[in-house]
């Protein structure tokens, strides 16, 4: 083994046992959740018995086109630094998804970086600050769409704090953003790999942002409100809009709990917030387990077989964690230039 190296078994071994940590503890939030709500398991099989499956399919295709939504507000607020193709853009998208359902903590987002990094040859430390632009930009999407999808019914109380709680987080991350990518927040013995980050940050003009924001962050929300509303037919719930947009939400703040693909934080969230409406909690945890499976299906496979026909490994000497040259194709050529990240 050269020294510097790093050793494929015990990459693997970490790899797993960060996966094992994350599901334990989604696993325990799940179990958690249903025994604060005393869900019989008697009556949580009772309730999956006579299942449609029409809504389902509906539902995991709903859930490729949601995919797209999220790559087009990605895709646009990376352009500037990286001139991806649409089709590009949904294909790492996709690759960074199927890592998120193996790794804890969204740490498929931080392979995409890799990804991308080791594909273009642009510095991973500018890709990891768009990326995190791109992060508030999909909370703030999700403050915007609150206000149109309380026009379709009233928010219970809950929501409210949601809102007051996001909101104030996504102002002081947009805020703290501003300041780093901003001209001021420099110096001439700054890090290479801060200044990297930095640039990723100062990338997208604020007109382009509040554009961004504006029109197309808040789509992937209003979208899956409305993929939800109709999956729940497979079940014979009418859920309302405000109904399936509080599920949506409530399952967004339980990915906190840093399981791989949302497993058990998912259904504990969805579940909590569709009990508090007053539906049966066991039909309400059958159908967020249904939901939870069309959604990320599609899209591992697709992620899956994106690395297999372009050849990635995963591990190893030419795997997705060594650095090699780019091979990539952009509409614009892009200069590969040193990476400190």
């Amino acid at each position: 083994m050269n020294e510097g190296v790093p050793d494929p078994r015990q990459e693997l071994r970490r790899f797993w046992l960060r996966a094992l940590v994350g599901l334990c503890a989604g696993i325990a939030a799940a179990a958690g959740v249903a025994a604060y709500l005393g869900i019989s398991q008697r009556e949580l099989i009772a309730s999956i018995h006579g299942v449609a499956l029409e809504p389902l399919l509906l539902a995991a295709a709903g859930g490729l086109i949601l995919m797209g939504l999220q790559a087009l507000r990605w895709w646009l607020v990376m352009r500037p630094l990286l001139a991806l193709t649409y089709g590009q853009a949904y294909r790492a998208l996709m690759v960074g998804f199927a890592f998120n359902v193996l790794l804890p903590a969204r740490g498929g987002d931080l392979l995409r970086v890799q990804y991308l990094g080791k594909r273009t040859g642009v510095s991973r430390a500018k890709l990891l600050g768009t990326e995190i632009v791109d992060f508030w930009s999909d909370k703030w999407g999700w403050v915007a769409a609150f206000p149109l999808v309380c026009l379709l019914g009233s928010p219970p109380a809950w929501l409210f704090h949601a809102l007051l709680l996001i909101a104030g987080a996504v102002f002081g991350v947009g805020a703290l953003l501003a300041l780093m990518g901003s001209g001021l927040w420099r110096g001439p013995r700054t890090p290479a790999f801060i200044a990297n980050l930095r640039d990723g940050f100062a990338v997208n003009h604020w007109k382009r942002l509040l554009l961004v924001e504006t029109l197309i962050a808040p789509l992937p929300w209003l979208w899956e409100t409305f993929v939800i509303a109709l999956a729940g037919h497979a079940l014979g719930l009418d859920l309302s809009p405000m109904q399936a947009f509080a599920a949506l939400t409530a399952f967004n703040v339980a990915t906190a709990v840093p399981s791989p693909g949302n497993a058990g934080s998912f259904e504990a969230g969805g579940t909590l917030a569709l009990a508090a409406f007053g539906l049966p909690k066991e039909t309400a945890l059958a159908f967020i387990f249904l939901y939870h499976l069309t959604q990320i299906v599609p899209g591992f496979v697709g992620g899956v077989l994106i690395l297999s026909i372009e050849g990635q490994q995963i591990f190893g000497r030419e795997g997705l964690f060594r650095l090699r040259r780019p091979g990539l194709p952009l509409d614009t050529p892009v200069v590969p230039e040193p990476d400190p990240g």
